[in-house]
Formats: C-alpha cells, sequence, structure tokens
C-alpha cells in the first residue's frame, strides 16, 4: 500500500525537497511493515499519527516511525488521533480526504 494523497501533501509541506522523499519511503515502509492493521484506513491513520509527531523534523520523525514499529496505539496516542472524532481531528490537520 501507497500513502494517501493527503499525507503525501502533507510530507511536502513538512519535509520539502530529498527529505520528503526520504520521510515518503520510511512511511511506506512503515505501513507495508503494520501487517496486523489490514484497514488501508487505519495505515493512513498511523501513517499521519507519525507524521505529526515528527514536528516536521527528521530525529523526531524517526523516533516516531520505531515508536509505531513497537506498538502504533502509542503514536496515535502522541498525535492526538487515539480517540473518538480522529477523523475530524485528521480532516483538520490534512485536509479532505481524496
Amino acid at each position: 500500500m501507497g500513502l494517501t494523497v493527503r499525507v503525501e501533501r502533507r510530507i511536502a509541506e513538512d519535509f520539502p525537497g530529498r527529505e520528503g522523499e526520504v520521510v515518503g519511503d520510511l512511511l511506506t515502509e512503515l505501513v507495508n511493515h503494520l501487517t496486523d492493521r489490514g484497514d488501508q484506513e487505519d495505515k493512513e491513520r498511523i501513517a499521519a499519527a507519525t507524521l505529526v509527531c515528527g514536528r516536521g523534523r527528521v530525529d523526531r520523525l524517526l523516533d516516531a516511525v520505531q515508536l509505531a514499529k513497537e506498538d502504533w496505539r502509542d503514536v496515535l496516542v502522541g498525535a492526538g488521533l487515539a480517540d473518538a472524532g480522529w477523523k475530524e481531528r485528521l480532516e483538520a490537520d490534512f485536509g479532505p480526504e481524496g
């Protein structure tokens, strides 16, 4: 599975240029690693949460990727995407689906 358009758009905003390519590859690898989370919506949510936790810094993003691989739920909590209303928060931060 690749990344969704809105996650790719956010990567380009937060990590311009070559950094964005590397971040995109890291997040693609992450969502492919999450084989127990087969639902694309969940994978987008985890990728988005990891990106939010990165806050535009590669070092923070690398820490978030590692955390997501260990327990993706911690990344959701850290990004505020774990509870009810996460879809609205995701849309507010990343724009509409599509």
